[in-house]
């Protein structure tokens, strides 16, 4: 079934987000051949602007960060010089070209909107790629845009123009990519760097916040805290990631482990509802 469903994958063309956690799921497989397949369609599909995998000219500036990291990764393990210079080209894109507020934090082209969807990738690839610092404060910048004072979760949308949220949702998907993207961030802090564990600290109360949302089947609402939304699986799937990268990483006690088996296969038998 993981064939079919890869082989399936593969035949896909998918906006820079969806190819870029596409091949983030190839590369923690260790699917070595296939994921320089779709790095080289990642590379070729780079816009001038130097955004990786930008198919239709996207106005999200930091979603082609979900494709630094698969690209870095075989430039480095296979020295190709065109990946080598295609990561490095969107890196300084967005360390030097990308729109961005006062305090540096980066928002869209076009309009000032900041989202949620750029902490799943855009912090942790900036730090991948030896910009440790700049992640750290696009992140904390993002949290501090986006969060929530009531419940500790995130919002999805901030528009800065207007000065209001324009999405005032506590999404689920936003709050995965909060959880995952925080994760990611700590593997590349150094250890004697205090924001580490300040970092893993937040990563723990955030996962908690976000599990007392998970329903009877092992699912969340689209809108955390609206039950009227509909069911879906993504921030299931995220949260047990989370659990097992946790509990194998030593973040988490092993109890979070039931917690985690219980989430896919609950989910799967009730995917009906989704």
């Amino acid at each position: 079934m993981e064939e079919r469903v890869k082989r399936a994958m593969l035949l896909m063309t998918r906006q820079c987000w969806e190819a870029g956690i596409a091949a983030q799921a190839l590369l923690e497989r260790g699917d070595e051949s296939d994921l320089e397949i779709m790095v080289r369609d990642i590379v070729t599909r780079q816009s001038l602007d130097g955004r990786l995998c930008n198919v239709e000219n996207t106005k999200a500036v930091t979603d082609s960060s979900f494709c630094i990291p698969a690209v870095w990764h075989v430039a480095q393990q296979a020295n190709h010089e065109t990946e080598k210079r295609a990561v490095e080209r969107n890196i300084q894109f967005l360390l030097h070209e990308s729109p961005r507020r006062e305090d540096g934090v980066y928002h869209m082209l076009g309009t000032q909107e900041i989202w949620a969807d750029s902490a799943a990738f855009l912090p942790y690839s900036l730090a991948l790629s030896g910009y440790c610092q700049e992640g750290i404060g696009q992140m904390k910048g993002l949290m501090h845009t986006l969060r929530d004072t009531k419940t500790g979760l995130f919002f999805h949308v901030w528009d800065e123009e207007r000065g209001l949220f324009s999405r005032k949702y506590l999404w689920g998907i936003g709050n995965g990519w909060f959880l995952t993207g925080i994760y990611r961030l700590i593997q590349e802090i150094p250890r004697e760097n205090k924001m580490r564990q300040e970092f893993v600290t937040i990563w723990r109360m955030l996962l908690e916040r976000v599990l007392m949302f998970l329903d009877a089947n092992a699912l969340f609402h689209n809108h955390l805290l609206d039950s009227a939304s509909f069911l879906e699986s993504e921030c299931s799937e995220m949260s047990a990631y989370m659990i097992f990268c946790g509990v194998r990483d030593g973040f988490l006690d092993s109890k979070y482990a039931e917690i985690g088996e219980k989430i896919p296969s609950d989910a799967e038998n009730h995917a009906g509802q989704i």
